[in-house]
């Protein structure tokens, strides 16, 4: 190989190598190279991706917890005491924050499905509260405006976050990030059952003299 190419060579090497997301380790640039499948040749820091997902899970979680005391005490207004049971013994899993696995998130949204629809269902029953339970039912109020509004909040950072990373992710990817596709696929349906029964129960709080402005809050943050 003459000294013209070979040289030819090395340069050629040294662009390639440069071209690429450098990180350093043990003090040397070593280059980041593409993840497979990712659309676009681009790279992905994958621990940045994690480190989001660990965001997300831990809001999704906390937005499921005030959700969860908030329906445990409208059950109990309401008389569904069975159902206020129910809804309260996922408050101490939730409670472990970002810890807390994919699994135990969907059924903490099953949950907290099933309870708004028999509070909407008791709801559209029931007109006037007792002055005891009114106070039961109003204490909810608060956390339930805090859950809707992070519900919503959570939703929207994860689907740009999942949108960001291409439409064809490597297997890799998805191994790695299930919880953040799971609550970026999950919540627009929930925050669509949530924006209709937020509205009814601000009918409901309005009638029975109940501060309604933590309802108005979290309807304001569905867009509504």
């Amino acid at each position: 190989m003459s000294k013209i190419k070979f040289f030819s060579t090395i340069c050629f090497v040294l662009t390639l190598l440069f071209s690429f997301e450098t990180k350093s380790v043990g003090g040397l640039d070593i280059p980041k190279l593409p993840v497979p499948g990712l659309g676009g040749g681009s790279g992905v820091d994958i621990d940045a991706l994690t480190g989001k997902q660990s965001e997300l899970v831990k809001s999704m979680t906390n937005a499921l917890l005030n959700l969860s005391k908030a329906q445990a005490k409208f059950l109990e207004a309401l008389g569904e005491k069975e159902a206020a049971i129910a809804a309260g013994m996922y408050i101490s899993a939730l409670e472990k924050g970002e810890a807390i696995g994919k699994d135990d998130l969907e059924k903490a949204l099953v949950q907290s499905r099933e309870s708004q629809m028999i509070i909407d269902k008791k709801i559209a029953e029931q007109k006037v509260l007792e002055a005891e339970a009114k106070i039961t039912f109003a204490k909810g109020v608060p956390p339930y405006g805090k859950g809707v509004a992070g519900l919503a909040i959570t939703g929207l950072k994860a689907k740009e976050t999942v949108d960001s990373i291409g439409s064809n992710p490597s297997p890799l990817i998805i191994t790695k990030i299930g919880s953040l596709i799971f609550i970026a696929k999950e919540t627009p349906s929930a925050i669509s059952m949530f924006s209709n029964s937020t509205g009814t129960m601000m009918d409901f709080a309005t009638m029975n003299e109940i501060d309604t402005k933590p309802l108005e809050e979290a309807k304001g943050s569905l867009g509504d």
